[in-house]
């Protein structure tokens, strides 16, 4: 399977690249959303359990890692990966007026095991829509304002 992405004319981002420079960046995008019950259902067709028992296996196994995550523990999922949670704060001049407050919203940060190592170190790509140079097409190549 491929990564399905499109390109789009964006502004340089470059050190040293002039205000009104653009250029063209390739953008991964998600077409489909595989629902839940449809995983559970996926998952079922692996192993011998019917799906209404993966659902709630996955289920609980979604409440443990709440409970974990809030509990600031790291959950390993084997070769799948990790997720741990992580939180900023503002800074405080002194020690003293650092206050718990003072940490902003938290996120969950997923590091990919070796399983998943394998699909991001060499994924392939399809282009979703066709490109026109806009160089050689009058009306720049361009359907939706810097989508091409």
């Amino acid at each position: 399977m491929a990564l399905k992405y499109r390109i789009v004319l964006k502004r340089d981002m470059s050190k040293g690249a002039a205000a009104d420079a653009k250029l063209f960046y390739g953008q991964v995008r998600s077409i489909e959303k595989t629902e839940f019950k449809k995983l559970c259902e996926l998952v079922s067709g692996y192993c011998t359990a019917k799906k209404g028992e993966v659902e709630l296996v996955v289920d609980g196994l979604i409440n443990i890692m709440k409970n974990e995550l809030e509990s600031g523990n790291i959950v390993q999922m084997g070769a799948f990966g990790n997720f741990r949670m992580l939180a900023g704060s503002r800074g405080s001049a002194t020690l003293r007026n650092f206050d718990p407050s003072m940490f902003k919203k938290g996120r969950i940060v997923f590091t990919p095991g070796a399983i998943l190592q394998t699909i991001i170190s060499k994924p392939s790509f399809m282009k979703l829509e066709p490109f026109e140079d806009p160089d050689e097409n009058p009306n720049g190549g361009v359907e939706r304002p810097g989508i091409l």
